[in-house]
């Protein structure tokens, strides 16, 4: 018997002047909660770059958002109260 779990998976990374500062990966599982990791790759460049660093996570942790809202609701919330 087949038996496993389907999730999606997204991998992003912080790049100051074509090198990656902060690695971002996260696995959303259709149920469940999903398991983020932001690691630094380069302190020298992150503390730097602090600020688009931040800007970065955060713009990852809103496509983190939006595909749990899709995988929740079949579109984000904001379609979805429309």
């Amino acid at each position: 018997m087949l038996k496993g779990t389907k999730s999606t998976s997204m991998n992003f990374n912080s790049m100051i002047n074509d090198k990656s500062a902060v690695y971002m990966s996260a696995q959303i599982p259709v149920n469940g909660s999903a398991s983020i990791t932001i690691t630094v790759q380069d302190r020298d460049l992150y503390e730097a770059n602090k600020t688009q660093c931040r800007k970065d996570i955060e713009a990852f942790n809103q496509l983190v958002y939006a595909a749990e809202d899709e995988r929740v609701t079949g579109g984000t919330a904001d379609e979805t109260e429309k």
